[in-house]
């Protein structure tokens, strides 16, 4: 796994934002329309954050942020009953977290819906 470079970053943001469109997008690195998102609600900081991944199910490149949960859409999510420790375990191991993901989407639990 590695990161997409800025280029390839500015490309996937300049499309439409997550929450208005879960559907796969063409890979900036690859050209495969493989790019997936994920989003998760974290409590563990002082304000509660939106943690977002990026990644191509293709060629392995990701990206993640880290935001603001400013409270302004609900979101399905299939691992919201993971504790702080299980999401942890799952950060040490970037590929074995996005093969979990590329699972739930595989099985139609991903793409989240928002509202």
């Amino acid at each position: 796994m590695r990161e997409f470079d800025a280029d390839q970053v500015r490309e996937l943001v300049a499309g439409p934002k997550f929450y208005e469109d879960q559907s796969e997008r063409v890979c900036p690195a690859c050209g495969h329309c493989a790019v997936r998102t994920y989003v998760y609600r974290s409590h563990i900081r002082v304000r509660p954050s939106l943690i977002s991944y990026m990644w191509c199910a293709n060629c392995r490149r990701f990206k993640g942020w880290t935001g603001p949960d400013l409270g302004t859409f609900d979101f399905t999510d299939p691992m919201e009953k993971l504790s702080t420790d299980e999401r942890a375990a799952m950060a040490k191991d970037f590929g074995g977290f996005f093969r979990n993901l590329d699972r739930l989407w595989d099985s139609g639990e991903l793409p989240q819906r928002f509202s």
